[in-house]
């Protein structure tokens, strides 16, 4: 939250005028259920994969993967 004191961009990505009042962290950790229930999740999962980038890394063949083998 403190970023968005003085990030013009960070304010500009979440929607913020400059001169906007910014909420309590407390308020995004209110109800997750909400923000889970309704479509904002989906629509954000479906952006991200339809993305080129990230459709080059996705397959239709089912396979698992060890966490501990991925590289970061």
């Amino acid at each position: 939250m403190k970023q968005l004191d003085y990030n013009l961009l960070l304010r500009w990505f979440v929607g913020l005028s400059m001169d906007a009042p910014i909420s309590d962290a407390s308020t995004f950790s209110k109800n997750p259920d909400r923000r889970l229930d309704g479509d904002v999740a989906q629509r954000l999962l479906a952006a991200v994969v339809a993305q080129p980038r990230i459709k080059a890394l996705m397959s239709d063949e089912h396979f698992s993967v060890d966490g501990t083998l991925i590289q970061a």
